[in-house]
């Protein structure tokens, strides 16, 4: 497998984050985040309408549909709860360098778990170190930041 295809999802990944905590921040506080959503997967829904037709021209689109088992249903409600949590974490007030952050890290930690208890993945004494450290990151990133007022 070339590095290319290896690292493309990584990359395509971080990029649509970066942008997904952008608009998520610059959502409107007074849409109703139903209806926000609603209009996000309409948009989501034809992109990918789009991209099938561009990457699959001899397939039908209701045929492959019909494939779909249980985790597209469940991903999709998973989807629902990850935007709203997103858009309801910054109108809360949590900043969009911190919020996203702390969620991303105890996710990362939480998935570690889950790949160890349920997917035989193994946890090595690196992963261990990994989780340390968020948890030293977590801690530095939640404490009180000193101020150098009235100091000389």
């Amino acid at each position: 497998m070339s590095f290319i295809v290896f690292i493309s999802p990584l990359l395509l990944g971080i990029l649509g984050n970066v942008f997904y905590n952008v608009v998520g921040k610059s959502t409107p506080e007074k849409i109703n985040p139903f209806v926000s959503l609603a209009v996000t997967y309409t948009m989501a829904l034809l992109v990918c309408i789009v991209l099938f037709f561009l990457t699959n021209r001899d397939r039908n689109l209701f045929a492959t549909a019909a494939e779909a088992n249980w985790t597209s249903y469940c991903l999709g409600v998973c989807i629902v709860f990850a935007d709203l949590s997103l858009i309801l974490l910054f109108r809360a007030g949590w900043d969009i360098s911190i919020g996203s952050l702390i969620a991303n890290i105890a996710c990362s930690v939480i998935v570690v778990i889950v790949g160890v208890c349920f997917f035989g993945e193994s946890l090595t004494a690196r992963k261990i170190a990994g989780i340390i450290a968020c948890a030293v990151g977590l801690y530095i990133i939640n404490s009180p930041e000193e101020t150098t007022k009235g100091k000389i």
